[in-house]
């Protein structure tokens, strides 16, 4: 249990860390419900940063794909809606 919340103390699935998710906002679940230590999503947020040159590139091939995060999701203007970079459709417009 946590010290300061009372709530249940949570691991990081990637490198088994305990810690407090409630206490400590910076741990993250992703959309796959992983949940991450601080330092595995700031691990996470640096390698996409450096992959995407500091998050300005996406994979997502679309230019009505936008505001893309490091798991690929994002804003689709066509659509008016959350999408996964992977999702194309037929109203692709290349960048």
């Amino acid at each position: 249990m946590c010290p300061t919340c009372g709530e249940e103390l949570m691991q990081c699935e990637n490198c088994e860390e305990w810690g407090c998710p409630v206490c400590n906002e910076d741990w993250h679940t992703t959309r796959d419900d992983v949940l991450l230590c601080p330092e595995c999503s700031a691990a996470l947020q640096e390698e996409y940063d450096k992959e995407t040159d500091n998050g300005t590139k996406v994979c997502g091939t679309c230019s009505l794909f936008s505001d893309e995060d490091a798991e690929g999701d994002g804003w689709c203007e066509f659509h008016q809606e959350s999408r996964h970079c992977s999702e194309y459709c037929e109203n692709r417009l290349p960048k």
